[in-house]
């Protein structure tokens, strides 16, 4: 038997830490190519339509304060943010659930209409505006979130019923 003192070549233990460190490098370059824009988007249009879904809910089940308010509650968007309000007075803001203040902002997005007020009658009904008049519908029905990188998402909300699909 030949016992080599001079062999060449690697041993197990440099193959697997090569690998290792490979693996780590691979990782990292996957995690920064892959852009996270998308879901972002989509979690804030959630978060959106169910802050939308809020305001109509607390709009039935509560009576305005004000003489000549049909909506006790409503939502205004301006920018890049939207806040709560109630009993027709957009001054009058209100903290939404899960929010640590009165505004929300949506870091990165645009939305369009860049400014619209909706506010909902005590039957649930949309109303463009603070529903100081009965009868008076939303104008825009759809409110349209987009960033770039990422496709647009749109918040549809019917006329007449309020629903936000």
């Amino acid at each position: 038997m030949t016992i080599y003192k001079n062999a060449k070549g690697f041993t197990l233990i440099e193959a697997i830490a090569v690998l290792i460190v490979l693996g780590i490098l691979t990782a990292v370059v996957i995690s920064r190519i892959t852009s996270t824009a998308g879901v972002n988007l989509k979690a804030q249009t959630e978060v959106l339509k169910s802050h939308i879904r809020y305001a109509q809910f607390r709009a039935m089940n509560m009576e305005s304060a004000t003489a000549g308010c049909y909506a006790s509650f409503g939502i205004s968007i301006s920018g890049n943010s939207y806040f709560l309000f109630k009993d027709c007075a957009v001054a009058n803001k209100v903290i939404l659930p899960g929010s640590s203040s009165t505004t929300v902002s949506l870091p990165n997005v645009t939305l369009n209409p860049s400014s619209v007020i909706i506010s909902f009658d005590d039957w649930g009904r949309p109303c463009s505006g603070p529903c100081n008049l009965l009868g008076t519908t939303l104008a825009a029905g759809s409110i349209t979130l987009s960033s770039s990188g990422a496709p647009d998402e749109t918040i549809t909300i019917t006329n007449n019923t309020g629903f936000v699909p």
